[in-house]
């Protein structure tokens, strides 16, 4: 059944896998380990839809050996579960929860593991639970599977315990079910995302931008190759930078690795332990990830875009006691005044005065001269990327880019 799954993918698509141009392979904490208590898995067939009528739908239930009845357990649901399921498989999500449950980098959680359903023959109602981008397939998930799962096993109803995963266009139903039921799942994992097709998923771009000021409360992570599908209904990875652009533009929760692979799980395979940490990393009772800040301080070069013009500027940032202090040089306007600095995750938020010397042509052509601007930073080993604009609000981003110059030394 998963080699059918998979050729099933590739046929409603229309192309074959594209071999990935760097090899990607599995963490440690995708294998097997002496030590670690095993899960157990349960195979269940349902056959009474009212959402999808005449189908069956062939899922597995996975419970952690530390699960206990006493204690609401978080909640993790895959989208052709079996791929994922797959001992052999690229992502082998049993082994990586067994390991992450067990080192506490994320939560007891129970796994459900769906199929598309089948009408007529294996899976065939695919392409009609996973590439609409209503609500259809997210009552289905809520009001008929995990009725079947919650009658057996204690979870959490609070959202923030509960994610929901796929590929392709499994990646985008749980987009969509993320999106219209963030009160059910705050979690979103997407493999090689569908964002594309016209009235489909390429509208999700320009409908997160719309929610700037007001992001939905849901934690994105998003994983896409540079080889990825470009067919006839779109170009897979455009349309996941166009994902990436637009969750930044309205200031979401999100994390996108782009690679160099293809339409495949094996990036996001190689990944999947550590993306399992990032999405449940600030979860009550998880081991949190130690963040230095050191690994900021230093100078860093910071270009952005201004309708076209460059505006440069550099960045110091310094550590005391666990504090952040940060400084701002403009090449024209000296240093800026910083009325905030805030950090989350990898994010850096440093509200400061803004440069006049950039705009005083908007004040010439009687646009508006912002006072001050909101500059939302990415920060990686030695490069940064992000955005900067007047306010949550604002019709628009000004690009940032930027590289570390000077490591501040211990």
């Amino acid at each position: 059944m998963f080699r059918y799954l998979l050729m099933l993918t590739v046929f409603t698509l229309g192309q074959s896998p594209m071999a990935s141009s760097q090899d990607y392979t599995l963490r440690p904490e995708s294998m097997i380990h002496n030590g670690v208590p095993k899960g157990t898995v349960r195979r269940q067939i349902f056959t009474n839809s009212n959402v999808y009528p005449n189908t069956e739908t062939e899922f597995w239930v996975y419970v952690p050996k530390h699960y206990s009845a006493k204690t609401p357990a978080c909640l993790i649901v895959f989208q052709d579960g079996e791929a994922y399921l797959d001992p052999d498989g690229d992502v082998r999500a049993v082994n990586v929860m067994d390991n992450l449950i067990h080192n506490h980098t994320m939560p007891v959680t129970i796994g459900v593991f769906i199929n598309p359903s089948t009408k007529e023959h294996p899976s065939d109602m695919r392409e009609k639970q996973y590439v609409p981008i209503d609500d259809t397939y997210a009552t289905f998930i809520i009001d008929e599977i995990l009725p079947l799962v919650e009658a057996d096993y204690n979870l959490v109803s609070d959202p923030d315990g509960r994610a929901i995963v796929g590929m392709s266009d499994g990646g985008l139903a749980s987009f969509t079910v993320g999106w219209h039921r963030s009160d059910v799942f705050s979690k979103v994992i997407s493999h090689i995302g569908s964002y594309t097709r016209l009235r489909g998923g390429s509208e999700y771009p320009y409908l997160i931008r719309q929610t700037r000021g007001n992001p939905k409360p849901i934690r994105v992570f998003l994983q896409d190759g540079s080889n990825d599908l470009n067919i006839i209904e779109g170009n897979w990875t455009l349309a996941n930078i166009a994902m990436e652009s637009a969750l930044m533009f309205a200031r979401y929760d999100y994390k996108f690795e782009m690679g160099t692979g293809g339409h495949n799980l094996q990036h996001g395979g190689a990944i999947f332990p550590e993306t399992l940490r990032w999405l449940w990393r600030d979860y009550s009772g998880v081991k949190k990830q130690v963040f230095d800040n050191r690994s900021l301080t230093g100078e860093w070069e910071m270009i952005t875009n201004v309708f076209g013009r460059e505006m440069k500027n550099v960045l110091k940032i310094s550590d005391n006691r666990g504090n952040l202090f940060v400084e701002i040089w403009d090449e024209d306007g000296g240093q800026l005044r910083v009325d905030r600095v805030a950090l989350d995750s990898n994010v850096l938020i440093i509200e400061h005065e803004a440069p006049e010397a950039h705009f005083a042509w908007m004040e010439k052509a009687k646009k508006g001269t912002p006072k001050t601007l909101s500059a939302w930073l990415k920060i990686g080993q030695d490069t940064l990327t992000g955005a900067l604009a007047p306010g949550a609000d604002s019709e628009y981003d000004f690009k940032i880019n930027g590289k570390r110059l000077l490591k501040m030394k211990d």
